[in-house]
């Protein structure tokens, strides 16, 4: 029995096995290549004749790519990889990709990913480690795991310090600007200097760099051209580069008079008043605008001079005007040379009877409204009633502050794009912008969350003519005033806030039929304290956890990341002089990439210390001493609670103080009681923990400082959380009833 190639080439079995019946030749070819392929023959010769058997073999070379993966970016716990999956040595079609990766000189296996695109990023690598990556390709079939490509190294950079804080940009003179920042405290060894970057916004190639003393708080930006808009950050630098501030913005103070105001608009004319508006053009250093009015053929000296000293109000009512008279108003603009040209315009008020009798219309017409919607009101009051009856005694108190009152002035006041909150406490403030959606741009979908008062749906949005993903968030119809307030005040805080990679940001809002609906980014893993509770895997798949012997689908690093986020968005919440008042894992949101950003601002307040006058639900386990004793709030009892949510982290969702009442907190935590250190925590950590709950407030570390801390385990190796399985191994308790409670 012989076995002949398509080349012609003849083979001899390599060994026999006979039986009653039959005879098998068995053939061994060791090394078989692509033109092997066609047709084969097998011969077999016996005393009766030669028979031959003709088959097909078609030989396919498993897929390796010919290049190395290229690396596009790193940061220090990241690397954006091009995976240069082809061309390819071999056959495919290829079914799959993975890409390969490990630290060098690690006695471990290759980690691997399953990768669809060409560019992919690699989360949560070690800072300052050396990686090497290369990619396997996999045909159809079975056995089609091909052999992995060429090998590529790189190097994930160190973590930098945070930006500095304070950061203030203004200008000095006509061609000197000022950047200031508060004092820099630094656990480094290696030394520090503070970058700031400088360039034009009109001028493209003008750009500089300087590089300042580590103990300066202030560089003044010479030679710079007059009348010209500058960028300014900052970040400071060891051997490692820190992380960029968020840009700031200003514009050298003017070498000319300003021009005079434009687009001139006299609205709302009555018998006694009128509202006057105005543009100006940026550039001009304008500090103030002067409205000047006097009646028509009086003497120059008998006019009145209205003085706006905040240049970004573009709109004024004038007030005290006679009925049916001509007046000649003038607008000046003012900067730091002199004033512009006037703005001249005429201004007739109406007559006292027309004026008297267009609002006694209005009123006529309000009266109806109003009367309309008191009759409906007192329906749905009636039928509210008897829902209330069934009602918890809480929900019941709250659904009648929603009604009562009913001709005080309305909580929150909304008008083309701004919101107005009418706050009892102190004069009311500018009114809020805040970017608007429209209502026809929101496609509702799921409820993803919802409390007593309020809900949360996710929604696709339209917003600068892209299509995303949002959360809306909206109150209930029974919501009471106070709810409304604090969810307005929610919205006016992300507009002061900005944007910040850990703070969850907003898209818009839009006012729908008096109510408001808030936008936010989506965050597509919920809420922290829901998703340190899933990673519990020995309550969820106990198979699991013994089988790679973990307690957590988490790691030690992506827990001391969240930690991080947190105290960065915190950090730059301080600077930004808000205090949360209700820092807690489950108001911490997990975004793309796993990454943690702050929300629910309803409690949020832009003060440096807020007292508060009024009771209400408290997050009594995560409060510091002086708001629980005395109703005070500031950054140092937020750095309190983030004490509280860096125990829920390290705990796996843990409930803090389980088992013990709110009425036993009170009195444990003056007497020096504090949270236990959970068995799987390091002692750093929970020294940083304890350092967050000391009783004095100007004792407690900063955000600024607790990055740091947390940048350095980081940057360490060490498992600073043991996530290990070990023997009677058991989580921290969790208690829902004790967590809701005030």
């Amino acid at each position: 029995m012989t076995l002949v190639k398509p080349d012609g080439t003849v083979l001899q079995p390599n060994d026999f096995n006979h039986t009653d019946r039959f005879s098998v030749a068995i053939f061994t070819i060791h090394r078989i290549l692509p033109p092997d392929s066609g047709v084969w023959v097998c011969s077999v010769n016996t005393v009766a004749g030669m028979v031959e058997k003709p088959f097909n073999i078609s030989v396919k070379v498993l897929p390796k790519p010919l290049n190395a993966p290229n690396v596009i970016d790193t940061g220090h716990n990241f690397a954006v990889i091009n995976i240069s999956s082809e061309p390819y040595f071999g056959d495919g079609p290829i079914k799959s990709k993975k890409l390969l990766y490990k630290p060098v000189n690690h006695y471990e296996a290759w980690r691997h990913i399953q990768v669809s695109n060409e560019i992919v990023t690699l989360n949560y690598l070690e800072p300052r480690t050396e990686y090497e990556l290369c990619v396997q390709l996999v045909r159809r079939g079975e056995g089609g795991e091909g052999h992995p490509g060429p090998v590529r190294r790189f190097t994930t950079a160190s973590i930098g310090l945070p930006p500095p804080r304070g950061l203030s940009l203004l200008p000095k003179s006509q061609t000197t600007l000022n950047l200031t920042w508060q004092p820099i405290l630094s656990s480094s060894e290696d030394g520090f200097y503070v970058e700031v970057e400088r360039r034009s916004v009109q001028i493209k190639s003008d750009q500089q760099n300087i590089k300042v003393p580590g103990n300066l708080t202030s560089v003044l930006l010479n030679n710079l051209q007059p009348r010209e808009q500058y960028v300014v950050r900052a970040r400071v630098n060891t051997k490692a580069q820190g992380e960029w501030s968020e840009d700031l913005t200003a514009w050298t103070l003017s070498d000319i008079l300003p021009p005079q105001p434009e687009n001139i608009k006299i609205s709302n004319i009555t018998d006694s008043s009128a509202v006057i508006s105005w543009t100006i053009l940026d550039g001009y250093s304008i500090s103030s605008i002067i409205i000047r009015y006097k009646v028509q053929g009086k003497n120059e000296d008998q006019h009145i001079d209205v003085k706006i000293k905040n240049a970004t109000i573009t709109q004024y009512q004038l007030k005290g005007l006679e009925p049916e008279t001509a007046y000649q108003v003038d607008i000046f603009a003012e900067n730091n040379i002199g004033s512009s040209n006037p703005s001249s315009h005429e201004l007739m008020t109406l007559p006292e009877s027309q004026a008297s009798a267009d609002l006694g219309g209005g009123k006529m017409l309000l009266i109806a409204i109003l009367g309309s919607a008191g009759m409906t009101c007192l329906t749905v009051l009636l039928a509210f009633l008897i829902m209330l009856q069934l009602k918890r005694a809480n929900v019941q108190r709250r659904m009648a502050q929603a009604f009562q009152n009913v001709r005080e002035e309305p909580a929150v006041q909304f008008n083309s794009g701004t919101l107005a909150l009418n706050r009892k406490a102190r004069n009311n403030p500018d009114p809020t912008i805040y970017p608007v959606l429209d209502w026809n741009d929101i496609k509702f979908q799921d409820v993803i969350g919802e409390g007593n008062f309020g809900q949360v749906l996710k929604a696709r949005i339209k917003k600068d003519g892209l299509r995303m993903d949002a959360a809306i968030k909206r109150m209930k119809e029974y919501a009471s005033k106070d709810d409304h307030r604090d969810f307005a005040g929610e919205l006016e805080v992300l507009c002061k806030l900005g944007h910040h990679p850990n703070i969850i940001n907003l898209l818009g809002a839009c006012e729908h039929r008096g109510y408001l609906y808030l936008a936010i980014e989506y965050a597509p893993h919920g809420n922290l304290l829901d998703f340190l509770r899933k990673s519990r895997v020995l309550e969820t798949d106990p198979a699991f956890a013994i089988a790679n012997s973990t307690a957590s689908t988490l790691s030690s690093q992506q827990l001391l990341h969240f930690a991080a986020d947190v105290a960065r968005g915190m950090d730059y919440l301080s600077q930004k002089q808000f205090i949360h008042r209700d820092l807690a894992a489950r108001n911490i949101l997990v975004g793309e990439n796993y990454v943690a950003k702050i929300a629910d601002f309803g409690l949020s307040r832009g003060q440096e210390v807020y007292v508060k006058k009024t009771m209400g639900r408290l997050p009594v386990r995560w409060m510091a001493i002086e708001s629980l004793n005395y109703s005070v709030y500031t950054t140092n009892s937020d750095v309190w609670s983030y004490g509280v949510l860096l125990w829920e982290i390290v705990s796996l969702g843990g409930t803090p103080y389980c088992g013990m009442t709110c009425a036993e907190l009170y009195e444990k935590l003056p007497q020096g009681y504090r949270l236990e250190k959970p068995l799987n925590c390091d002692d750093e950590v929970y020294d940083l923990m304890r350092q967050c709950w000391r009783e004095k407030p100007y004792e407690r570390p900063s955000f600024a400082q607790i990055l740091v801390s947390l940048n350095r385990m980081l940057e360490e190796r060490k498992t600073y959380v043991n996530t290990t399985l070990y023997e009677k191994f058991t989580y921290a308790g969790i208690d829902c009833s004790a967590e809701e409670a005030a």
